[in-house]
């Protein structure tokens, strides 16, 4: 469980839409001096209530009668979220999504930084994928500490999913972003964010069908 300012535990829900509040806050840079609980609201599809108690478990940011300084509010949640520091991260896996995220330009911009790539393909071990080698994965425990990795990307088939993020878990690493077609079960022991893009589109697919005309 994660504790905000005041002691009270943070919904993953609303740890879930803080990167969404920064980049709202980030386009409303130099678009004006400050923006109201109400027009943040409508910007996210939520109430201006919703956003007050979204941003008052990090802190006390706005003002009655005046709304959110847009600067200095981007600021504080940079913080929140570590965007100025650097996270090291590894990518587990060098398919077609694998090869693809070492191309994802806002990685760099979030300080997300890609160290390194990891497969068990002897063939690719050693190539050079947009300037991140591939490393073999039987390095990966003494490469994750002696670099100190935070985080792990893993696009790799679902039969060896499980087993690659209990190999990570023992490796120290913090938390998985996780591509395989399966939710990783570990326990709870370190924050897991399961990506499964055909989810989306199925239930994107039900509500155009669904839709009243």
């Amino acid at each position: 469980m994660i504790k905000g300012k005041d002691g009270t535990v943070i919904p993953k829900v609303v740890i879930e839409r803080l990167p969404r509040y920064y980049r709202y806050f980030d386009w409303l840079d130099n678009q004006g001096e400050k923006i109201s609980s109400k027009n943040l609201g409508d910007l996210m599809g939520s109430s201006a209530s919703q956003v007050r108690l979204d941003l008052s478990y990090f802190g006390d940011f706005g003002q009655q009668g005046y709304g959110y300084n847009i600067k200095k509010l981007k600021s504080e949640l940079a913080k929140i979220l570590r965007i100025n520091s650097r996270t090291n991260t590894i990518i587990i896996g060098v398919g077609n999504v694998g090869r693809a995220l070492t191309r994802y330009k806002p990685f760099s911009s979030s300080g997300i930084y890609i160290s390194a790539l990891f497969d068990i393909k002897p063939s690719i071990i050693g190539e050079m994928v947009n300037n991140i080698m591939v490393h073999d994965i039987k390095n990966l425990a003494e490469y994750v500490t002696v670099n100190n990795i935070e985080i792990a990307i893993m696009a790799v088939p679902k039969e060896i999913a499980n087993e690659i993020a209990s190999s990570l878990v023992k490796c120290g690493i913090k938390g998985i972003l996780n591509f395989a077609p399966l939710d990783l079960d570990l326990r709870n022991k370190i924050p897991v964010e399961n990506i499964h893009i055909i989810d989306k589109i199925l239930a994107l697919s039900f509500m155009i069908k669904e839709r009243p005309e």
